[in-house]
């Protein structure tokens, strides 16, 4: 039996898909609505895409709900679909708040593709822009509405106050201070909900707007929509600094920085790799510095060092800092940065151990359109391209079978996280919510390691299940032997087991020693 086949066998079929749910049972998938899929491209009777644009669209994107479903995943972040200017292909440079843009559908197929993923128990999360405008804006030419925007200076980094009131890329800046920009803005907002059902926002450039109005902001949603999720992008790989949206302005999540930028750091190269020369790093900077973000140039001109799997322990000794670190989204990659396996110099291999411990990892998941695909790119541009369905098939299928574990087994979704043992090549983490637990042990090493891992100690001995392998693993003592093969993770499980095909059973413990199983009352032995 074929590795693939026997993950397969050993992880439970996910629960069937529900609205409502909470947000840590979900699989988070971004599309880049431009760059994912043409309904009819042309030649097919479809047009031919001007300028930057690639003609992806809703219709597109309904087209191919049933991939998504068959990848696992359960929630789409969309982006932005406001009518753009012409070379607004990526969304985020509106000229009109309250339209559709013509070149990704009508507001009836975007109230369409939100009824046929509730018909599936899909959420969506619709990206939302209240930082800026864009350059062609009628508003931001008109000078009735010229108190409406601040006065265009360049942003200093390090000064909060210019963060929020100074102009991104040159974008006209909202002045959400005053009243009547605060309400424009709040108002369209409650009207895309009201228009097309979506559960949730991405909320784009948190940190660039003023946290008076996300707390004005969220408190009018949430009044209104009690449920509706919030997720903000507050791009700084600072615990603290980031925490305060959620925990004073009242977001739900924001955007795990911190874990990507420790993902992309420690697992892009082995540990016995050197760090780059200040040469290769001032050249790669130099090369991508226009279209990279400011924490990205930081986190690169910094990157001096070999990898250490320890950094994993220093993040999560900051997790006292978040009001609710269940809720914060973590990720590996995405459209505003150069795709992981880029960063790995084209390893999949990485990219497989970067995917296992995302998928273990505390918090809501995820994943950027085309890394199940082993898309590649840097900045801006070519990790924008368009979606390759199909190009990686086993790629595709670790992914599908990393989503449906994590969907299978509650403990990734609600169970506390606890380290087990951080050193310079191997870093393992249990999850544990009393009904399952979980281990995983990640070895960011081109040699062969074991490892003695030391468990909370249970009432009874346990035997764990590799959900890649299907081997059985004692648990004798409170303490698991493993053997990690090179750059891989191993993921091992109890608390459930697979009697017959497309059923699952609870596993309560082997005694050492013994092949005798005991099962929960009513449960046949397998």
């Amino acid at each position: 039996m074929t590795a693939g086949a026997e993950f397969k066998s050993v992880i439970p079929e996910p629960k069937p898909l529900h609205l409502p749910r909470p947000w840590t049972d979900d699989v988070v998938y971004m599309v880049l609505l431009d760059r994912f899929h043409r309904a009819n491209p042309a030649g097919q009777g479809g047009p031919e895409p001007q300028g930057p644009w690639h003609g992806g669209s809703l219709a597109g994107l309904r087209a191919k709900l049933d991939y998504l479903c068959g990848l696992g995943v359960t929630a789409l972040w969309v982006s932005p679909v406001f009518a753009n200017q012409q070379d607004g292909f990526h969304g985020y440079w509106p000229v009109d708040h309250f339209a559709v843009d013509p070149r990704f559908g009508t507001m009836e197929e975007l109230k369409g593709l939100v009824h046929d993923c509730h018909d599936r128990g899909l959420k969506v999360l619709l990206d939302m822009v209240v930082n800026h405008a864009g350059y062609e804006h009628p508003m931001a030419k008109d000078p009735a509405r010229k108190d409406w925007f601040h006065r265009g200076q360049s942003i200093r980094w390090v000064d909060q106050r210019s963060l929020e009131r100074g102009s991104l890329h040159g974008l006209p800046d909202f002045a959400q201070e005053k009243k009547e920009v605060a309400r424009y803005l709040i108002d369209m907002a409650l009207w895309w909900i009201d228009r097309t059902g979506v559960d949730g926002f991405r909320l784009d450039a948190v940190k660039h707007v003023p946290a008076s109005f996300w707390k004005l902001f969220s408190k009018e949603i949430h009044d209104r929509f009690p449920e509706f999720f919030l997720m903000g992008e507050v791009f700084r790989g600072v615990p603290r600094y980031i925490s305060r949206y959620q925990r004073e302005d009242g977001i739900d999540s924001v955007l795990d920085v911190p874990f990507a930028d420790t993902v992309r750091s420690a697992l892009a190269r082995d540990c016995e790799e050197p760090g780059p020369s200040l040469w290769s790093r001032l050249r790669e900077l130099s090369r991508e510095y226009r279209t990279m973000l400011f924490n990205e140039i930081v986190r690169k001109i910094f990157a001096r060092r070999p990898t250490d799997m320890r950094w994993f322990s220093k993040l999560l000794e900051c997790e006292d800092a978040y009001a609710r670190p269940e809720l914060l989204a973590t990720f590996i990659d995405n459209h505003d940065l150069s795709r992981f396996l880029s960063e790995a110099g084209g390893s999949k291999a990485r990219l497989r151990l970067a995917l296992s411990v995302l998928m273990s990892w505390r918090g809501i998941p995820v994943i950027t359109y085309g890394t199940e695909a082993g898309m590649a790119g840097l900045t801006e541009g070519s990790n924008r391209a368009p979606m390759s369905f199909g190009a990686d098939p086993e790629l595709e299928d670790f992914t599908r079978r990393l989503v449906r574990l994590r969907r299978g087994v509650s403990a990734f979704a609600r169970g506390r996280q606890v380290e087990l043992l951080a050193d310079r090549e191997v870093f393992a983490f249990l999850r544990d919510d009393h009904e399952t637990r979980a281990v995983c042990a990640a070895n960011n090493s081109r040699h062969a390691q074991t490892r003695v891992l030391p468990l909370p100690r249970e009432n009874k001995p346990a035997v764990w299940l590799d959900a890649v392998s299907g081997e059985r693993v004692i648990e004798r003592k409170g303490i698991l032997e493993l053997r990690l093969a090179p750059c891989s993770a191993r993921i091992l499980v109890v608390g459930w087991r697979v009697g017959q095909a497309g059923t699952s059973e609870r596993l309560l413990a082997f005694r050492p020693g013994s092949i005798k199983r005991r099962t929960r009352r009513g449960a046949d032995p397998a």
